[in-house]
């Protein structure tokens, strides 16, 4: 018998058309960017991201922020909404962990669909990077989503320092009232900012990790 826990685990067979899982996914990688029925409404905005960030990631990630992508491996998006970055990255030689903050509307799902992976976490809270630690961490507007529920935002940055690897990257994209209070803690970490960008409210910010220790 299985037990109630269990069960909500459990996928039920769909019964429609517009239902999760009536559709067989398209092959890799076509299912990235075909978006299923059951989605409805969300086939747009699904379909906006992509482009979004398909567009950053081939315009500016991979030329204009200094970062020599051929020793990039694994890379953390901490805020994924519908996994764009991660579909962006696809044609490189990369592994792309998608995090939906429990906070955040329930996304995970739509992730799942387009034949990537990811988990919930909270940010406020550590995050278990066993077996590995990663290359490059991308926080898009996360700080500023999660400064009412975090006590400071230094612990998510010593957080970010414990989980990336020497001589690893974060790329940070946030309002420069939060953007500019975070380039002084990270100088304070002995990170190496190498590339800042400030454009009318908004700013991103490429930083590395150094082998600094206290």
């Amino acid at each position: 018998m299985v037990s109630t826990p269990i069960k909500h685990c459990l996928h039920k067979a769909p019964a429609g058309i517009e239902e999760r899982g009536s559709e067989w996914p398209e092959e890799w990688p076509k299912r990235l960017e075909t978006f299923p029925d059951w989605l409805g409404d969300l086939q747009t905005r699904v379909s906006a991201d992509h482009s979004h960030w398909k567009a950053v990631v081939e315009k500016s990630y991979l030329d204009g922020l200094g970062i020599n992508w051929t020793n990039i491996r694994n890379v953390l998006d901490m805020k994924a909404v519908y996994g764009g970055f991660a579909a962006a990255l696809s044609s490189e030689k990369v592994w792309v962990m998608n995090v939906v903050p429990v906070h955040a509307p329930d996304t995970l799902p739509v992730i799942f669909e387009r034949g990537l992976i990811g988990v919930y976490h909270d940010w406020c809270e550590p995050f278990s990077t066993y077996p590995r630690s990663y290359d490059l961490l991308h926080a898009d507007h996360l700080f500023s989503r999660l400064k009412n529920r975090c006590k400071e935002p230094a612990s998510i940055l010593v957080e970010m320092d414990r989980i990336l690897r020497p001589g690893g990257w974060a790329i940070i994209r946030e309002k420069l009232e939060i953007l500019d209070p975070l380039e002084a803690i990270l100088k304070s970490l002995h990170w190496e900012i190498v590339m800042t960008f400030r454009k009318d409210k908004e700013g991103i910010m490429s930083v590395k990790k150094t082998t600094w220790r206290p």
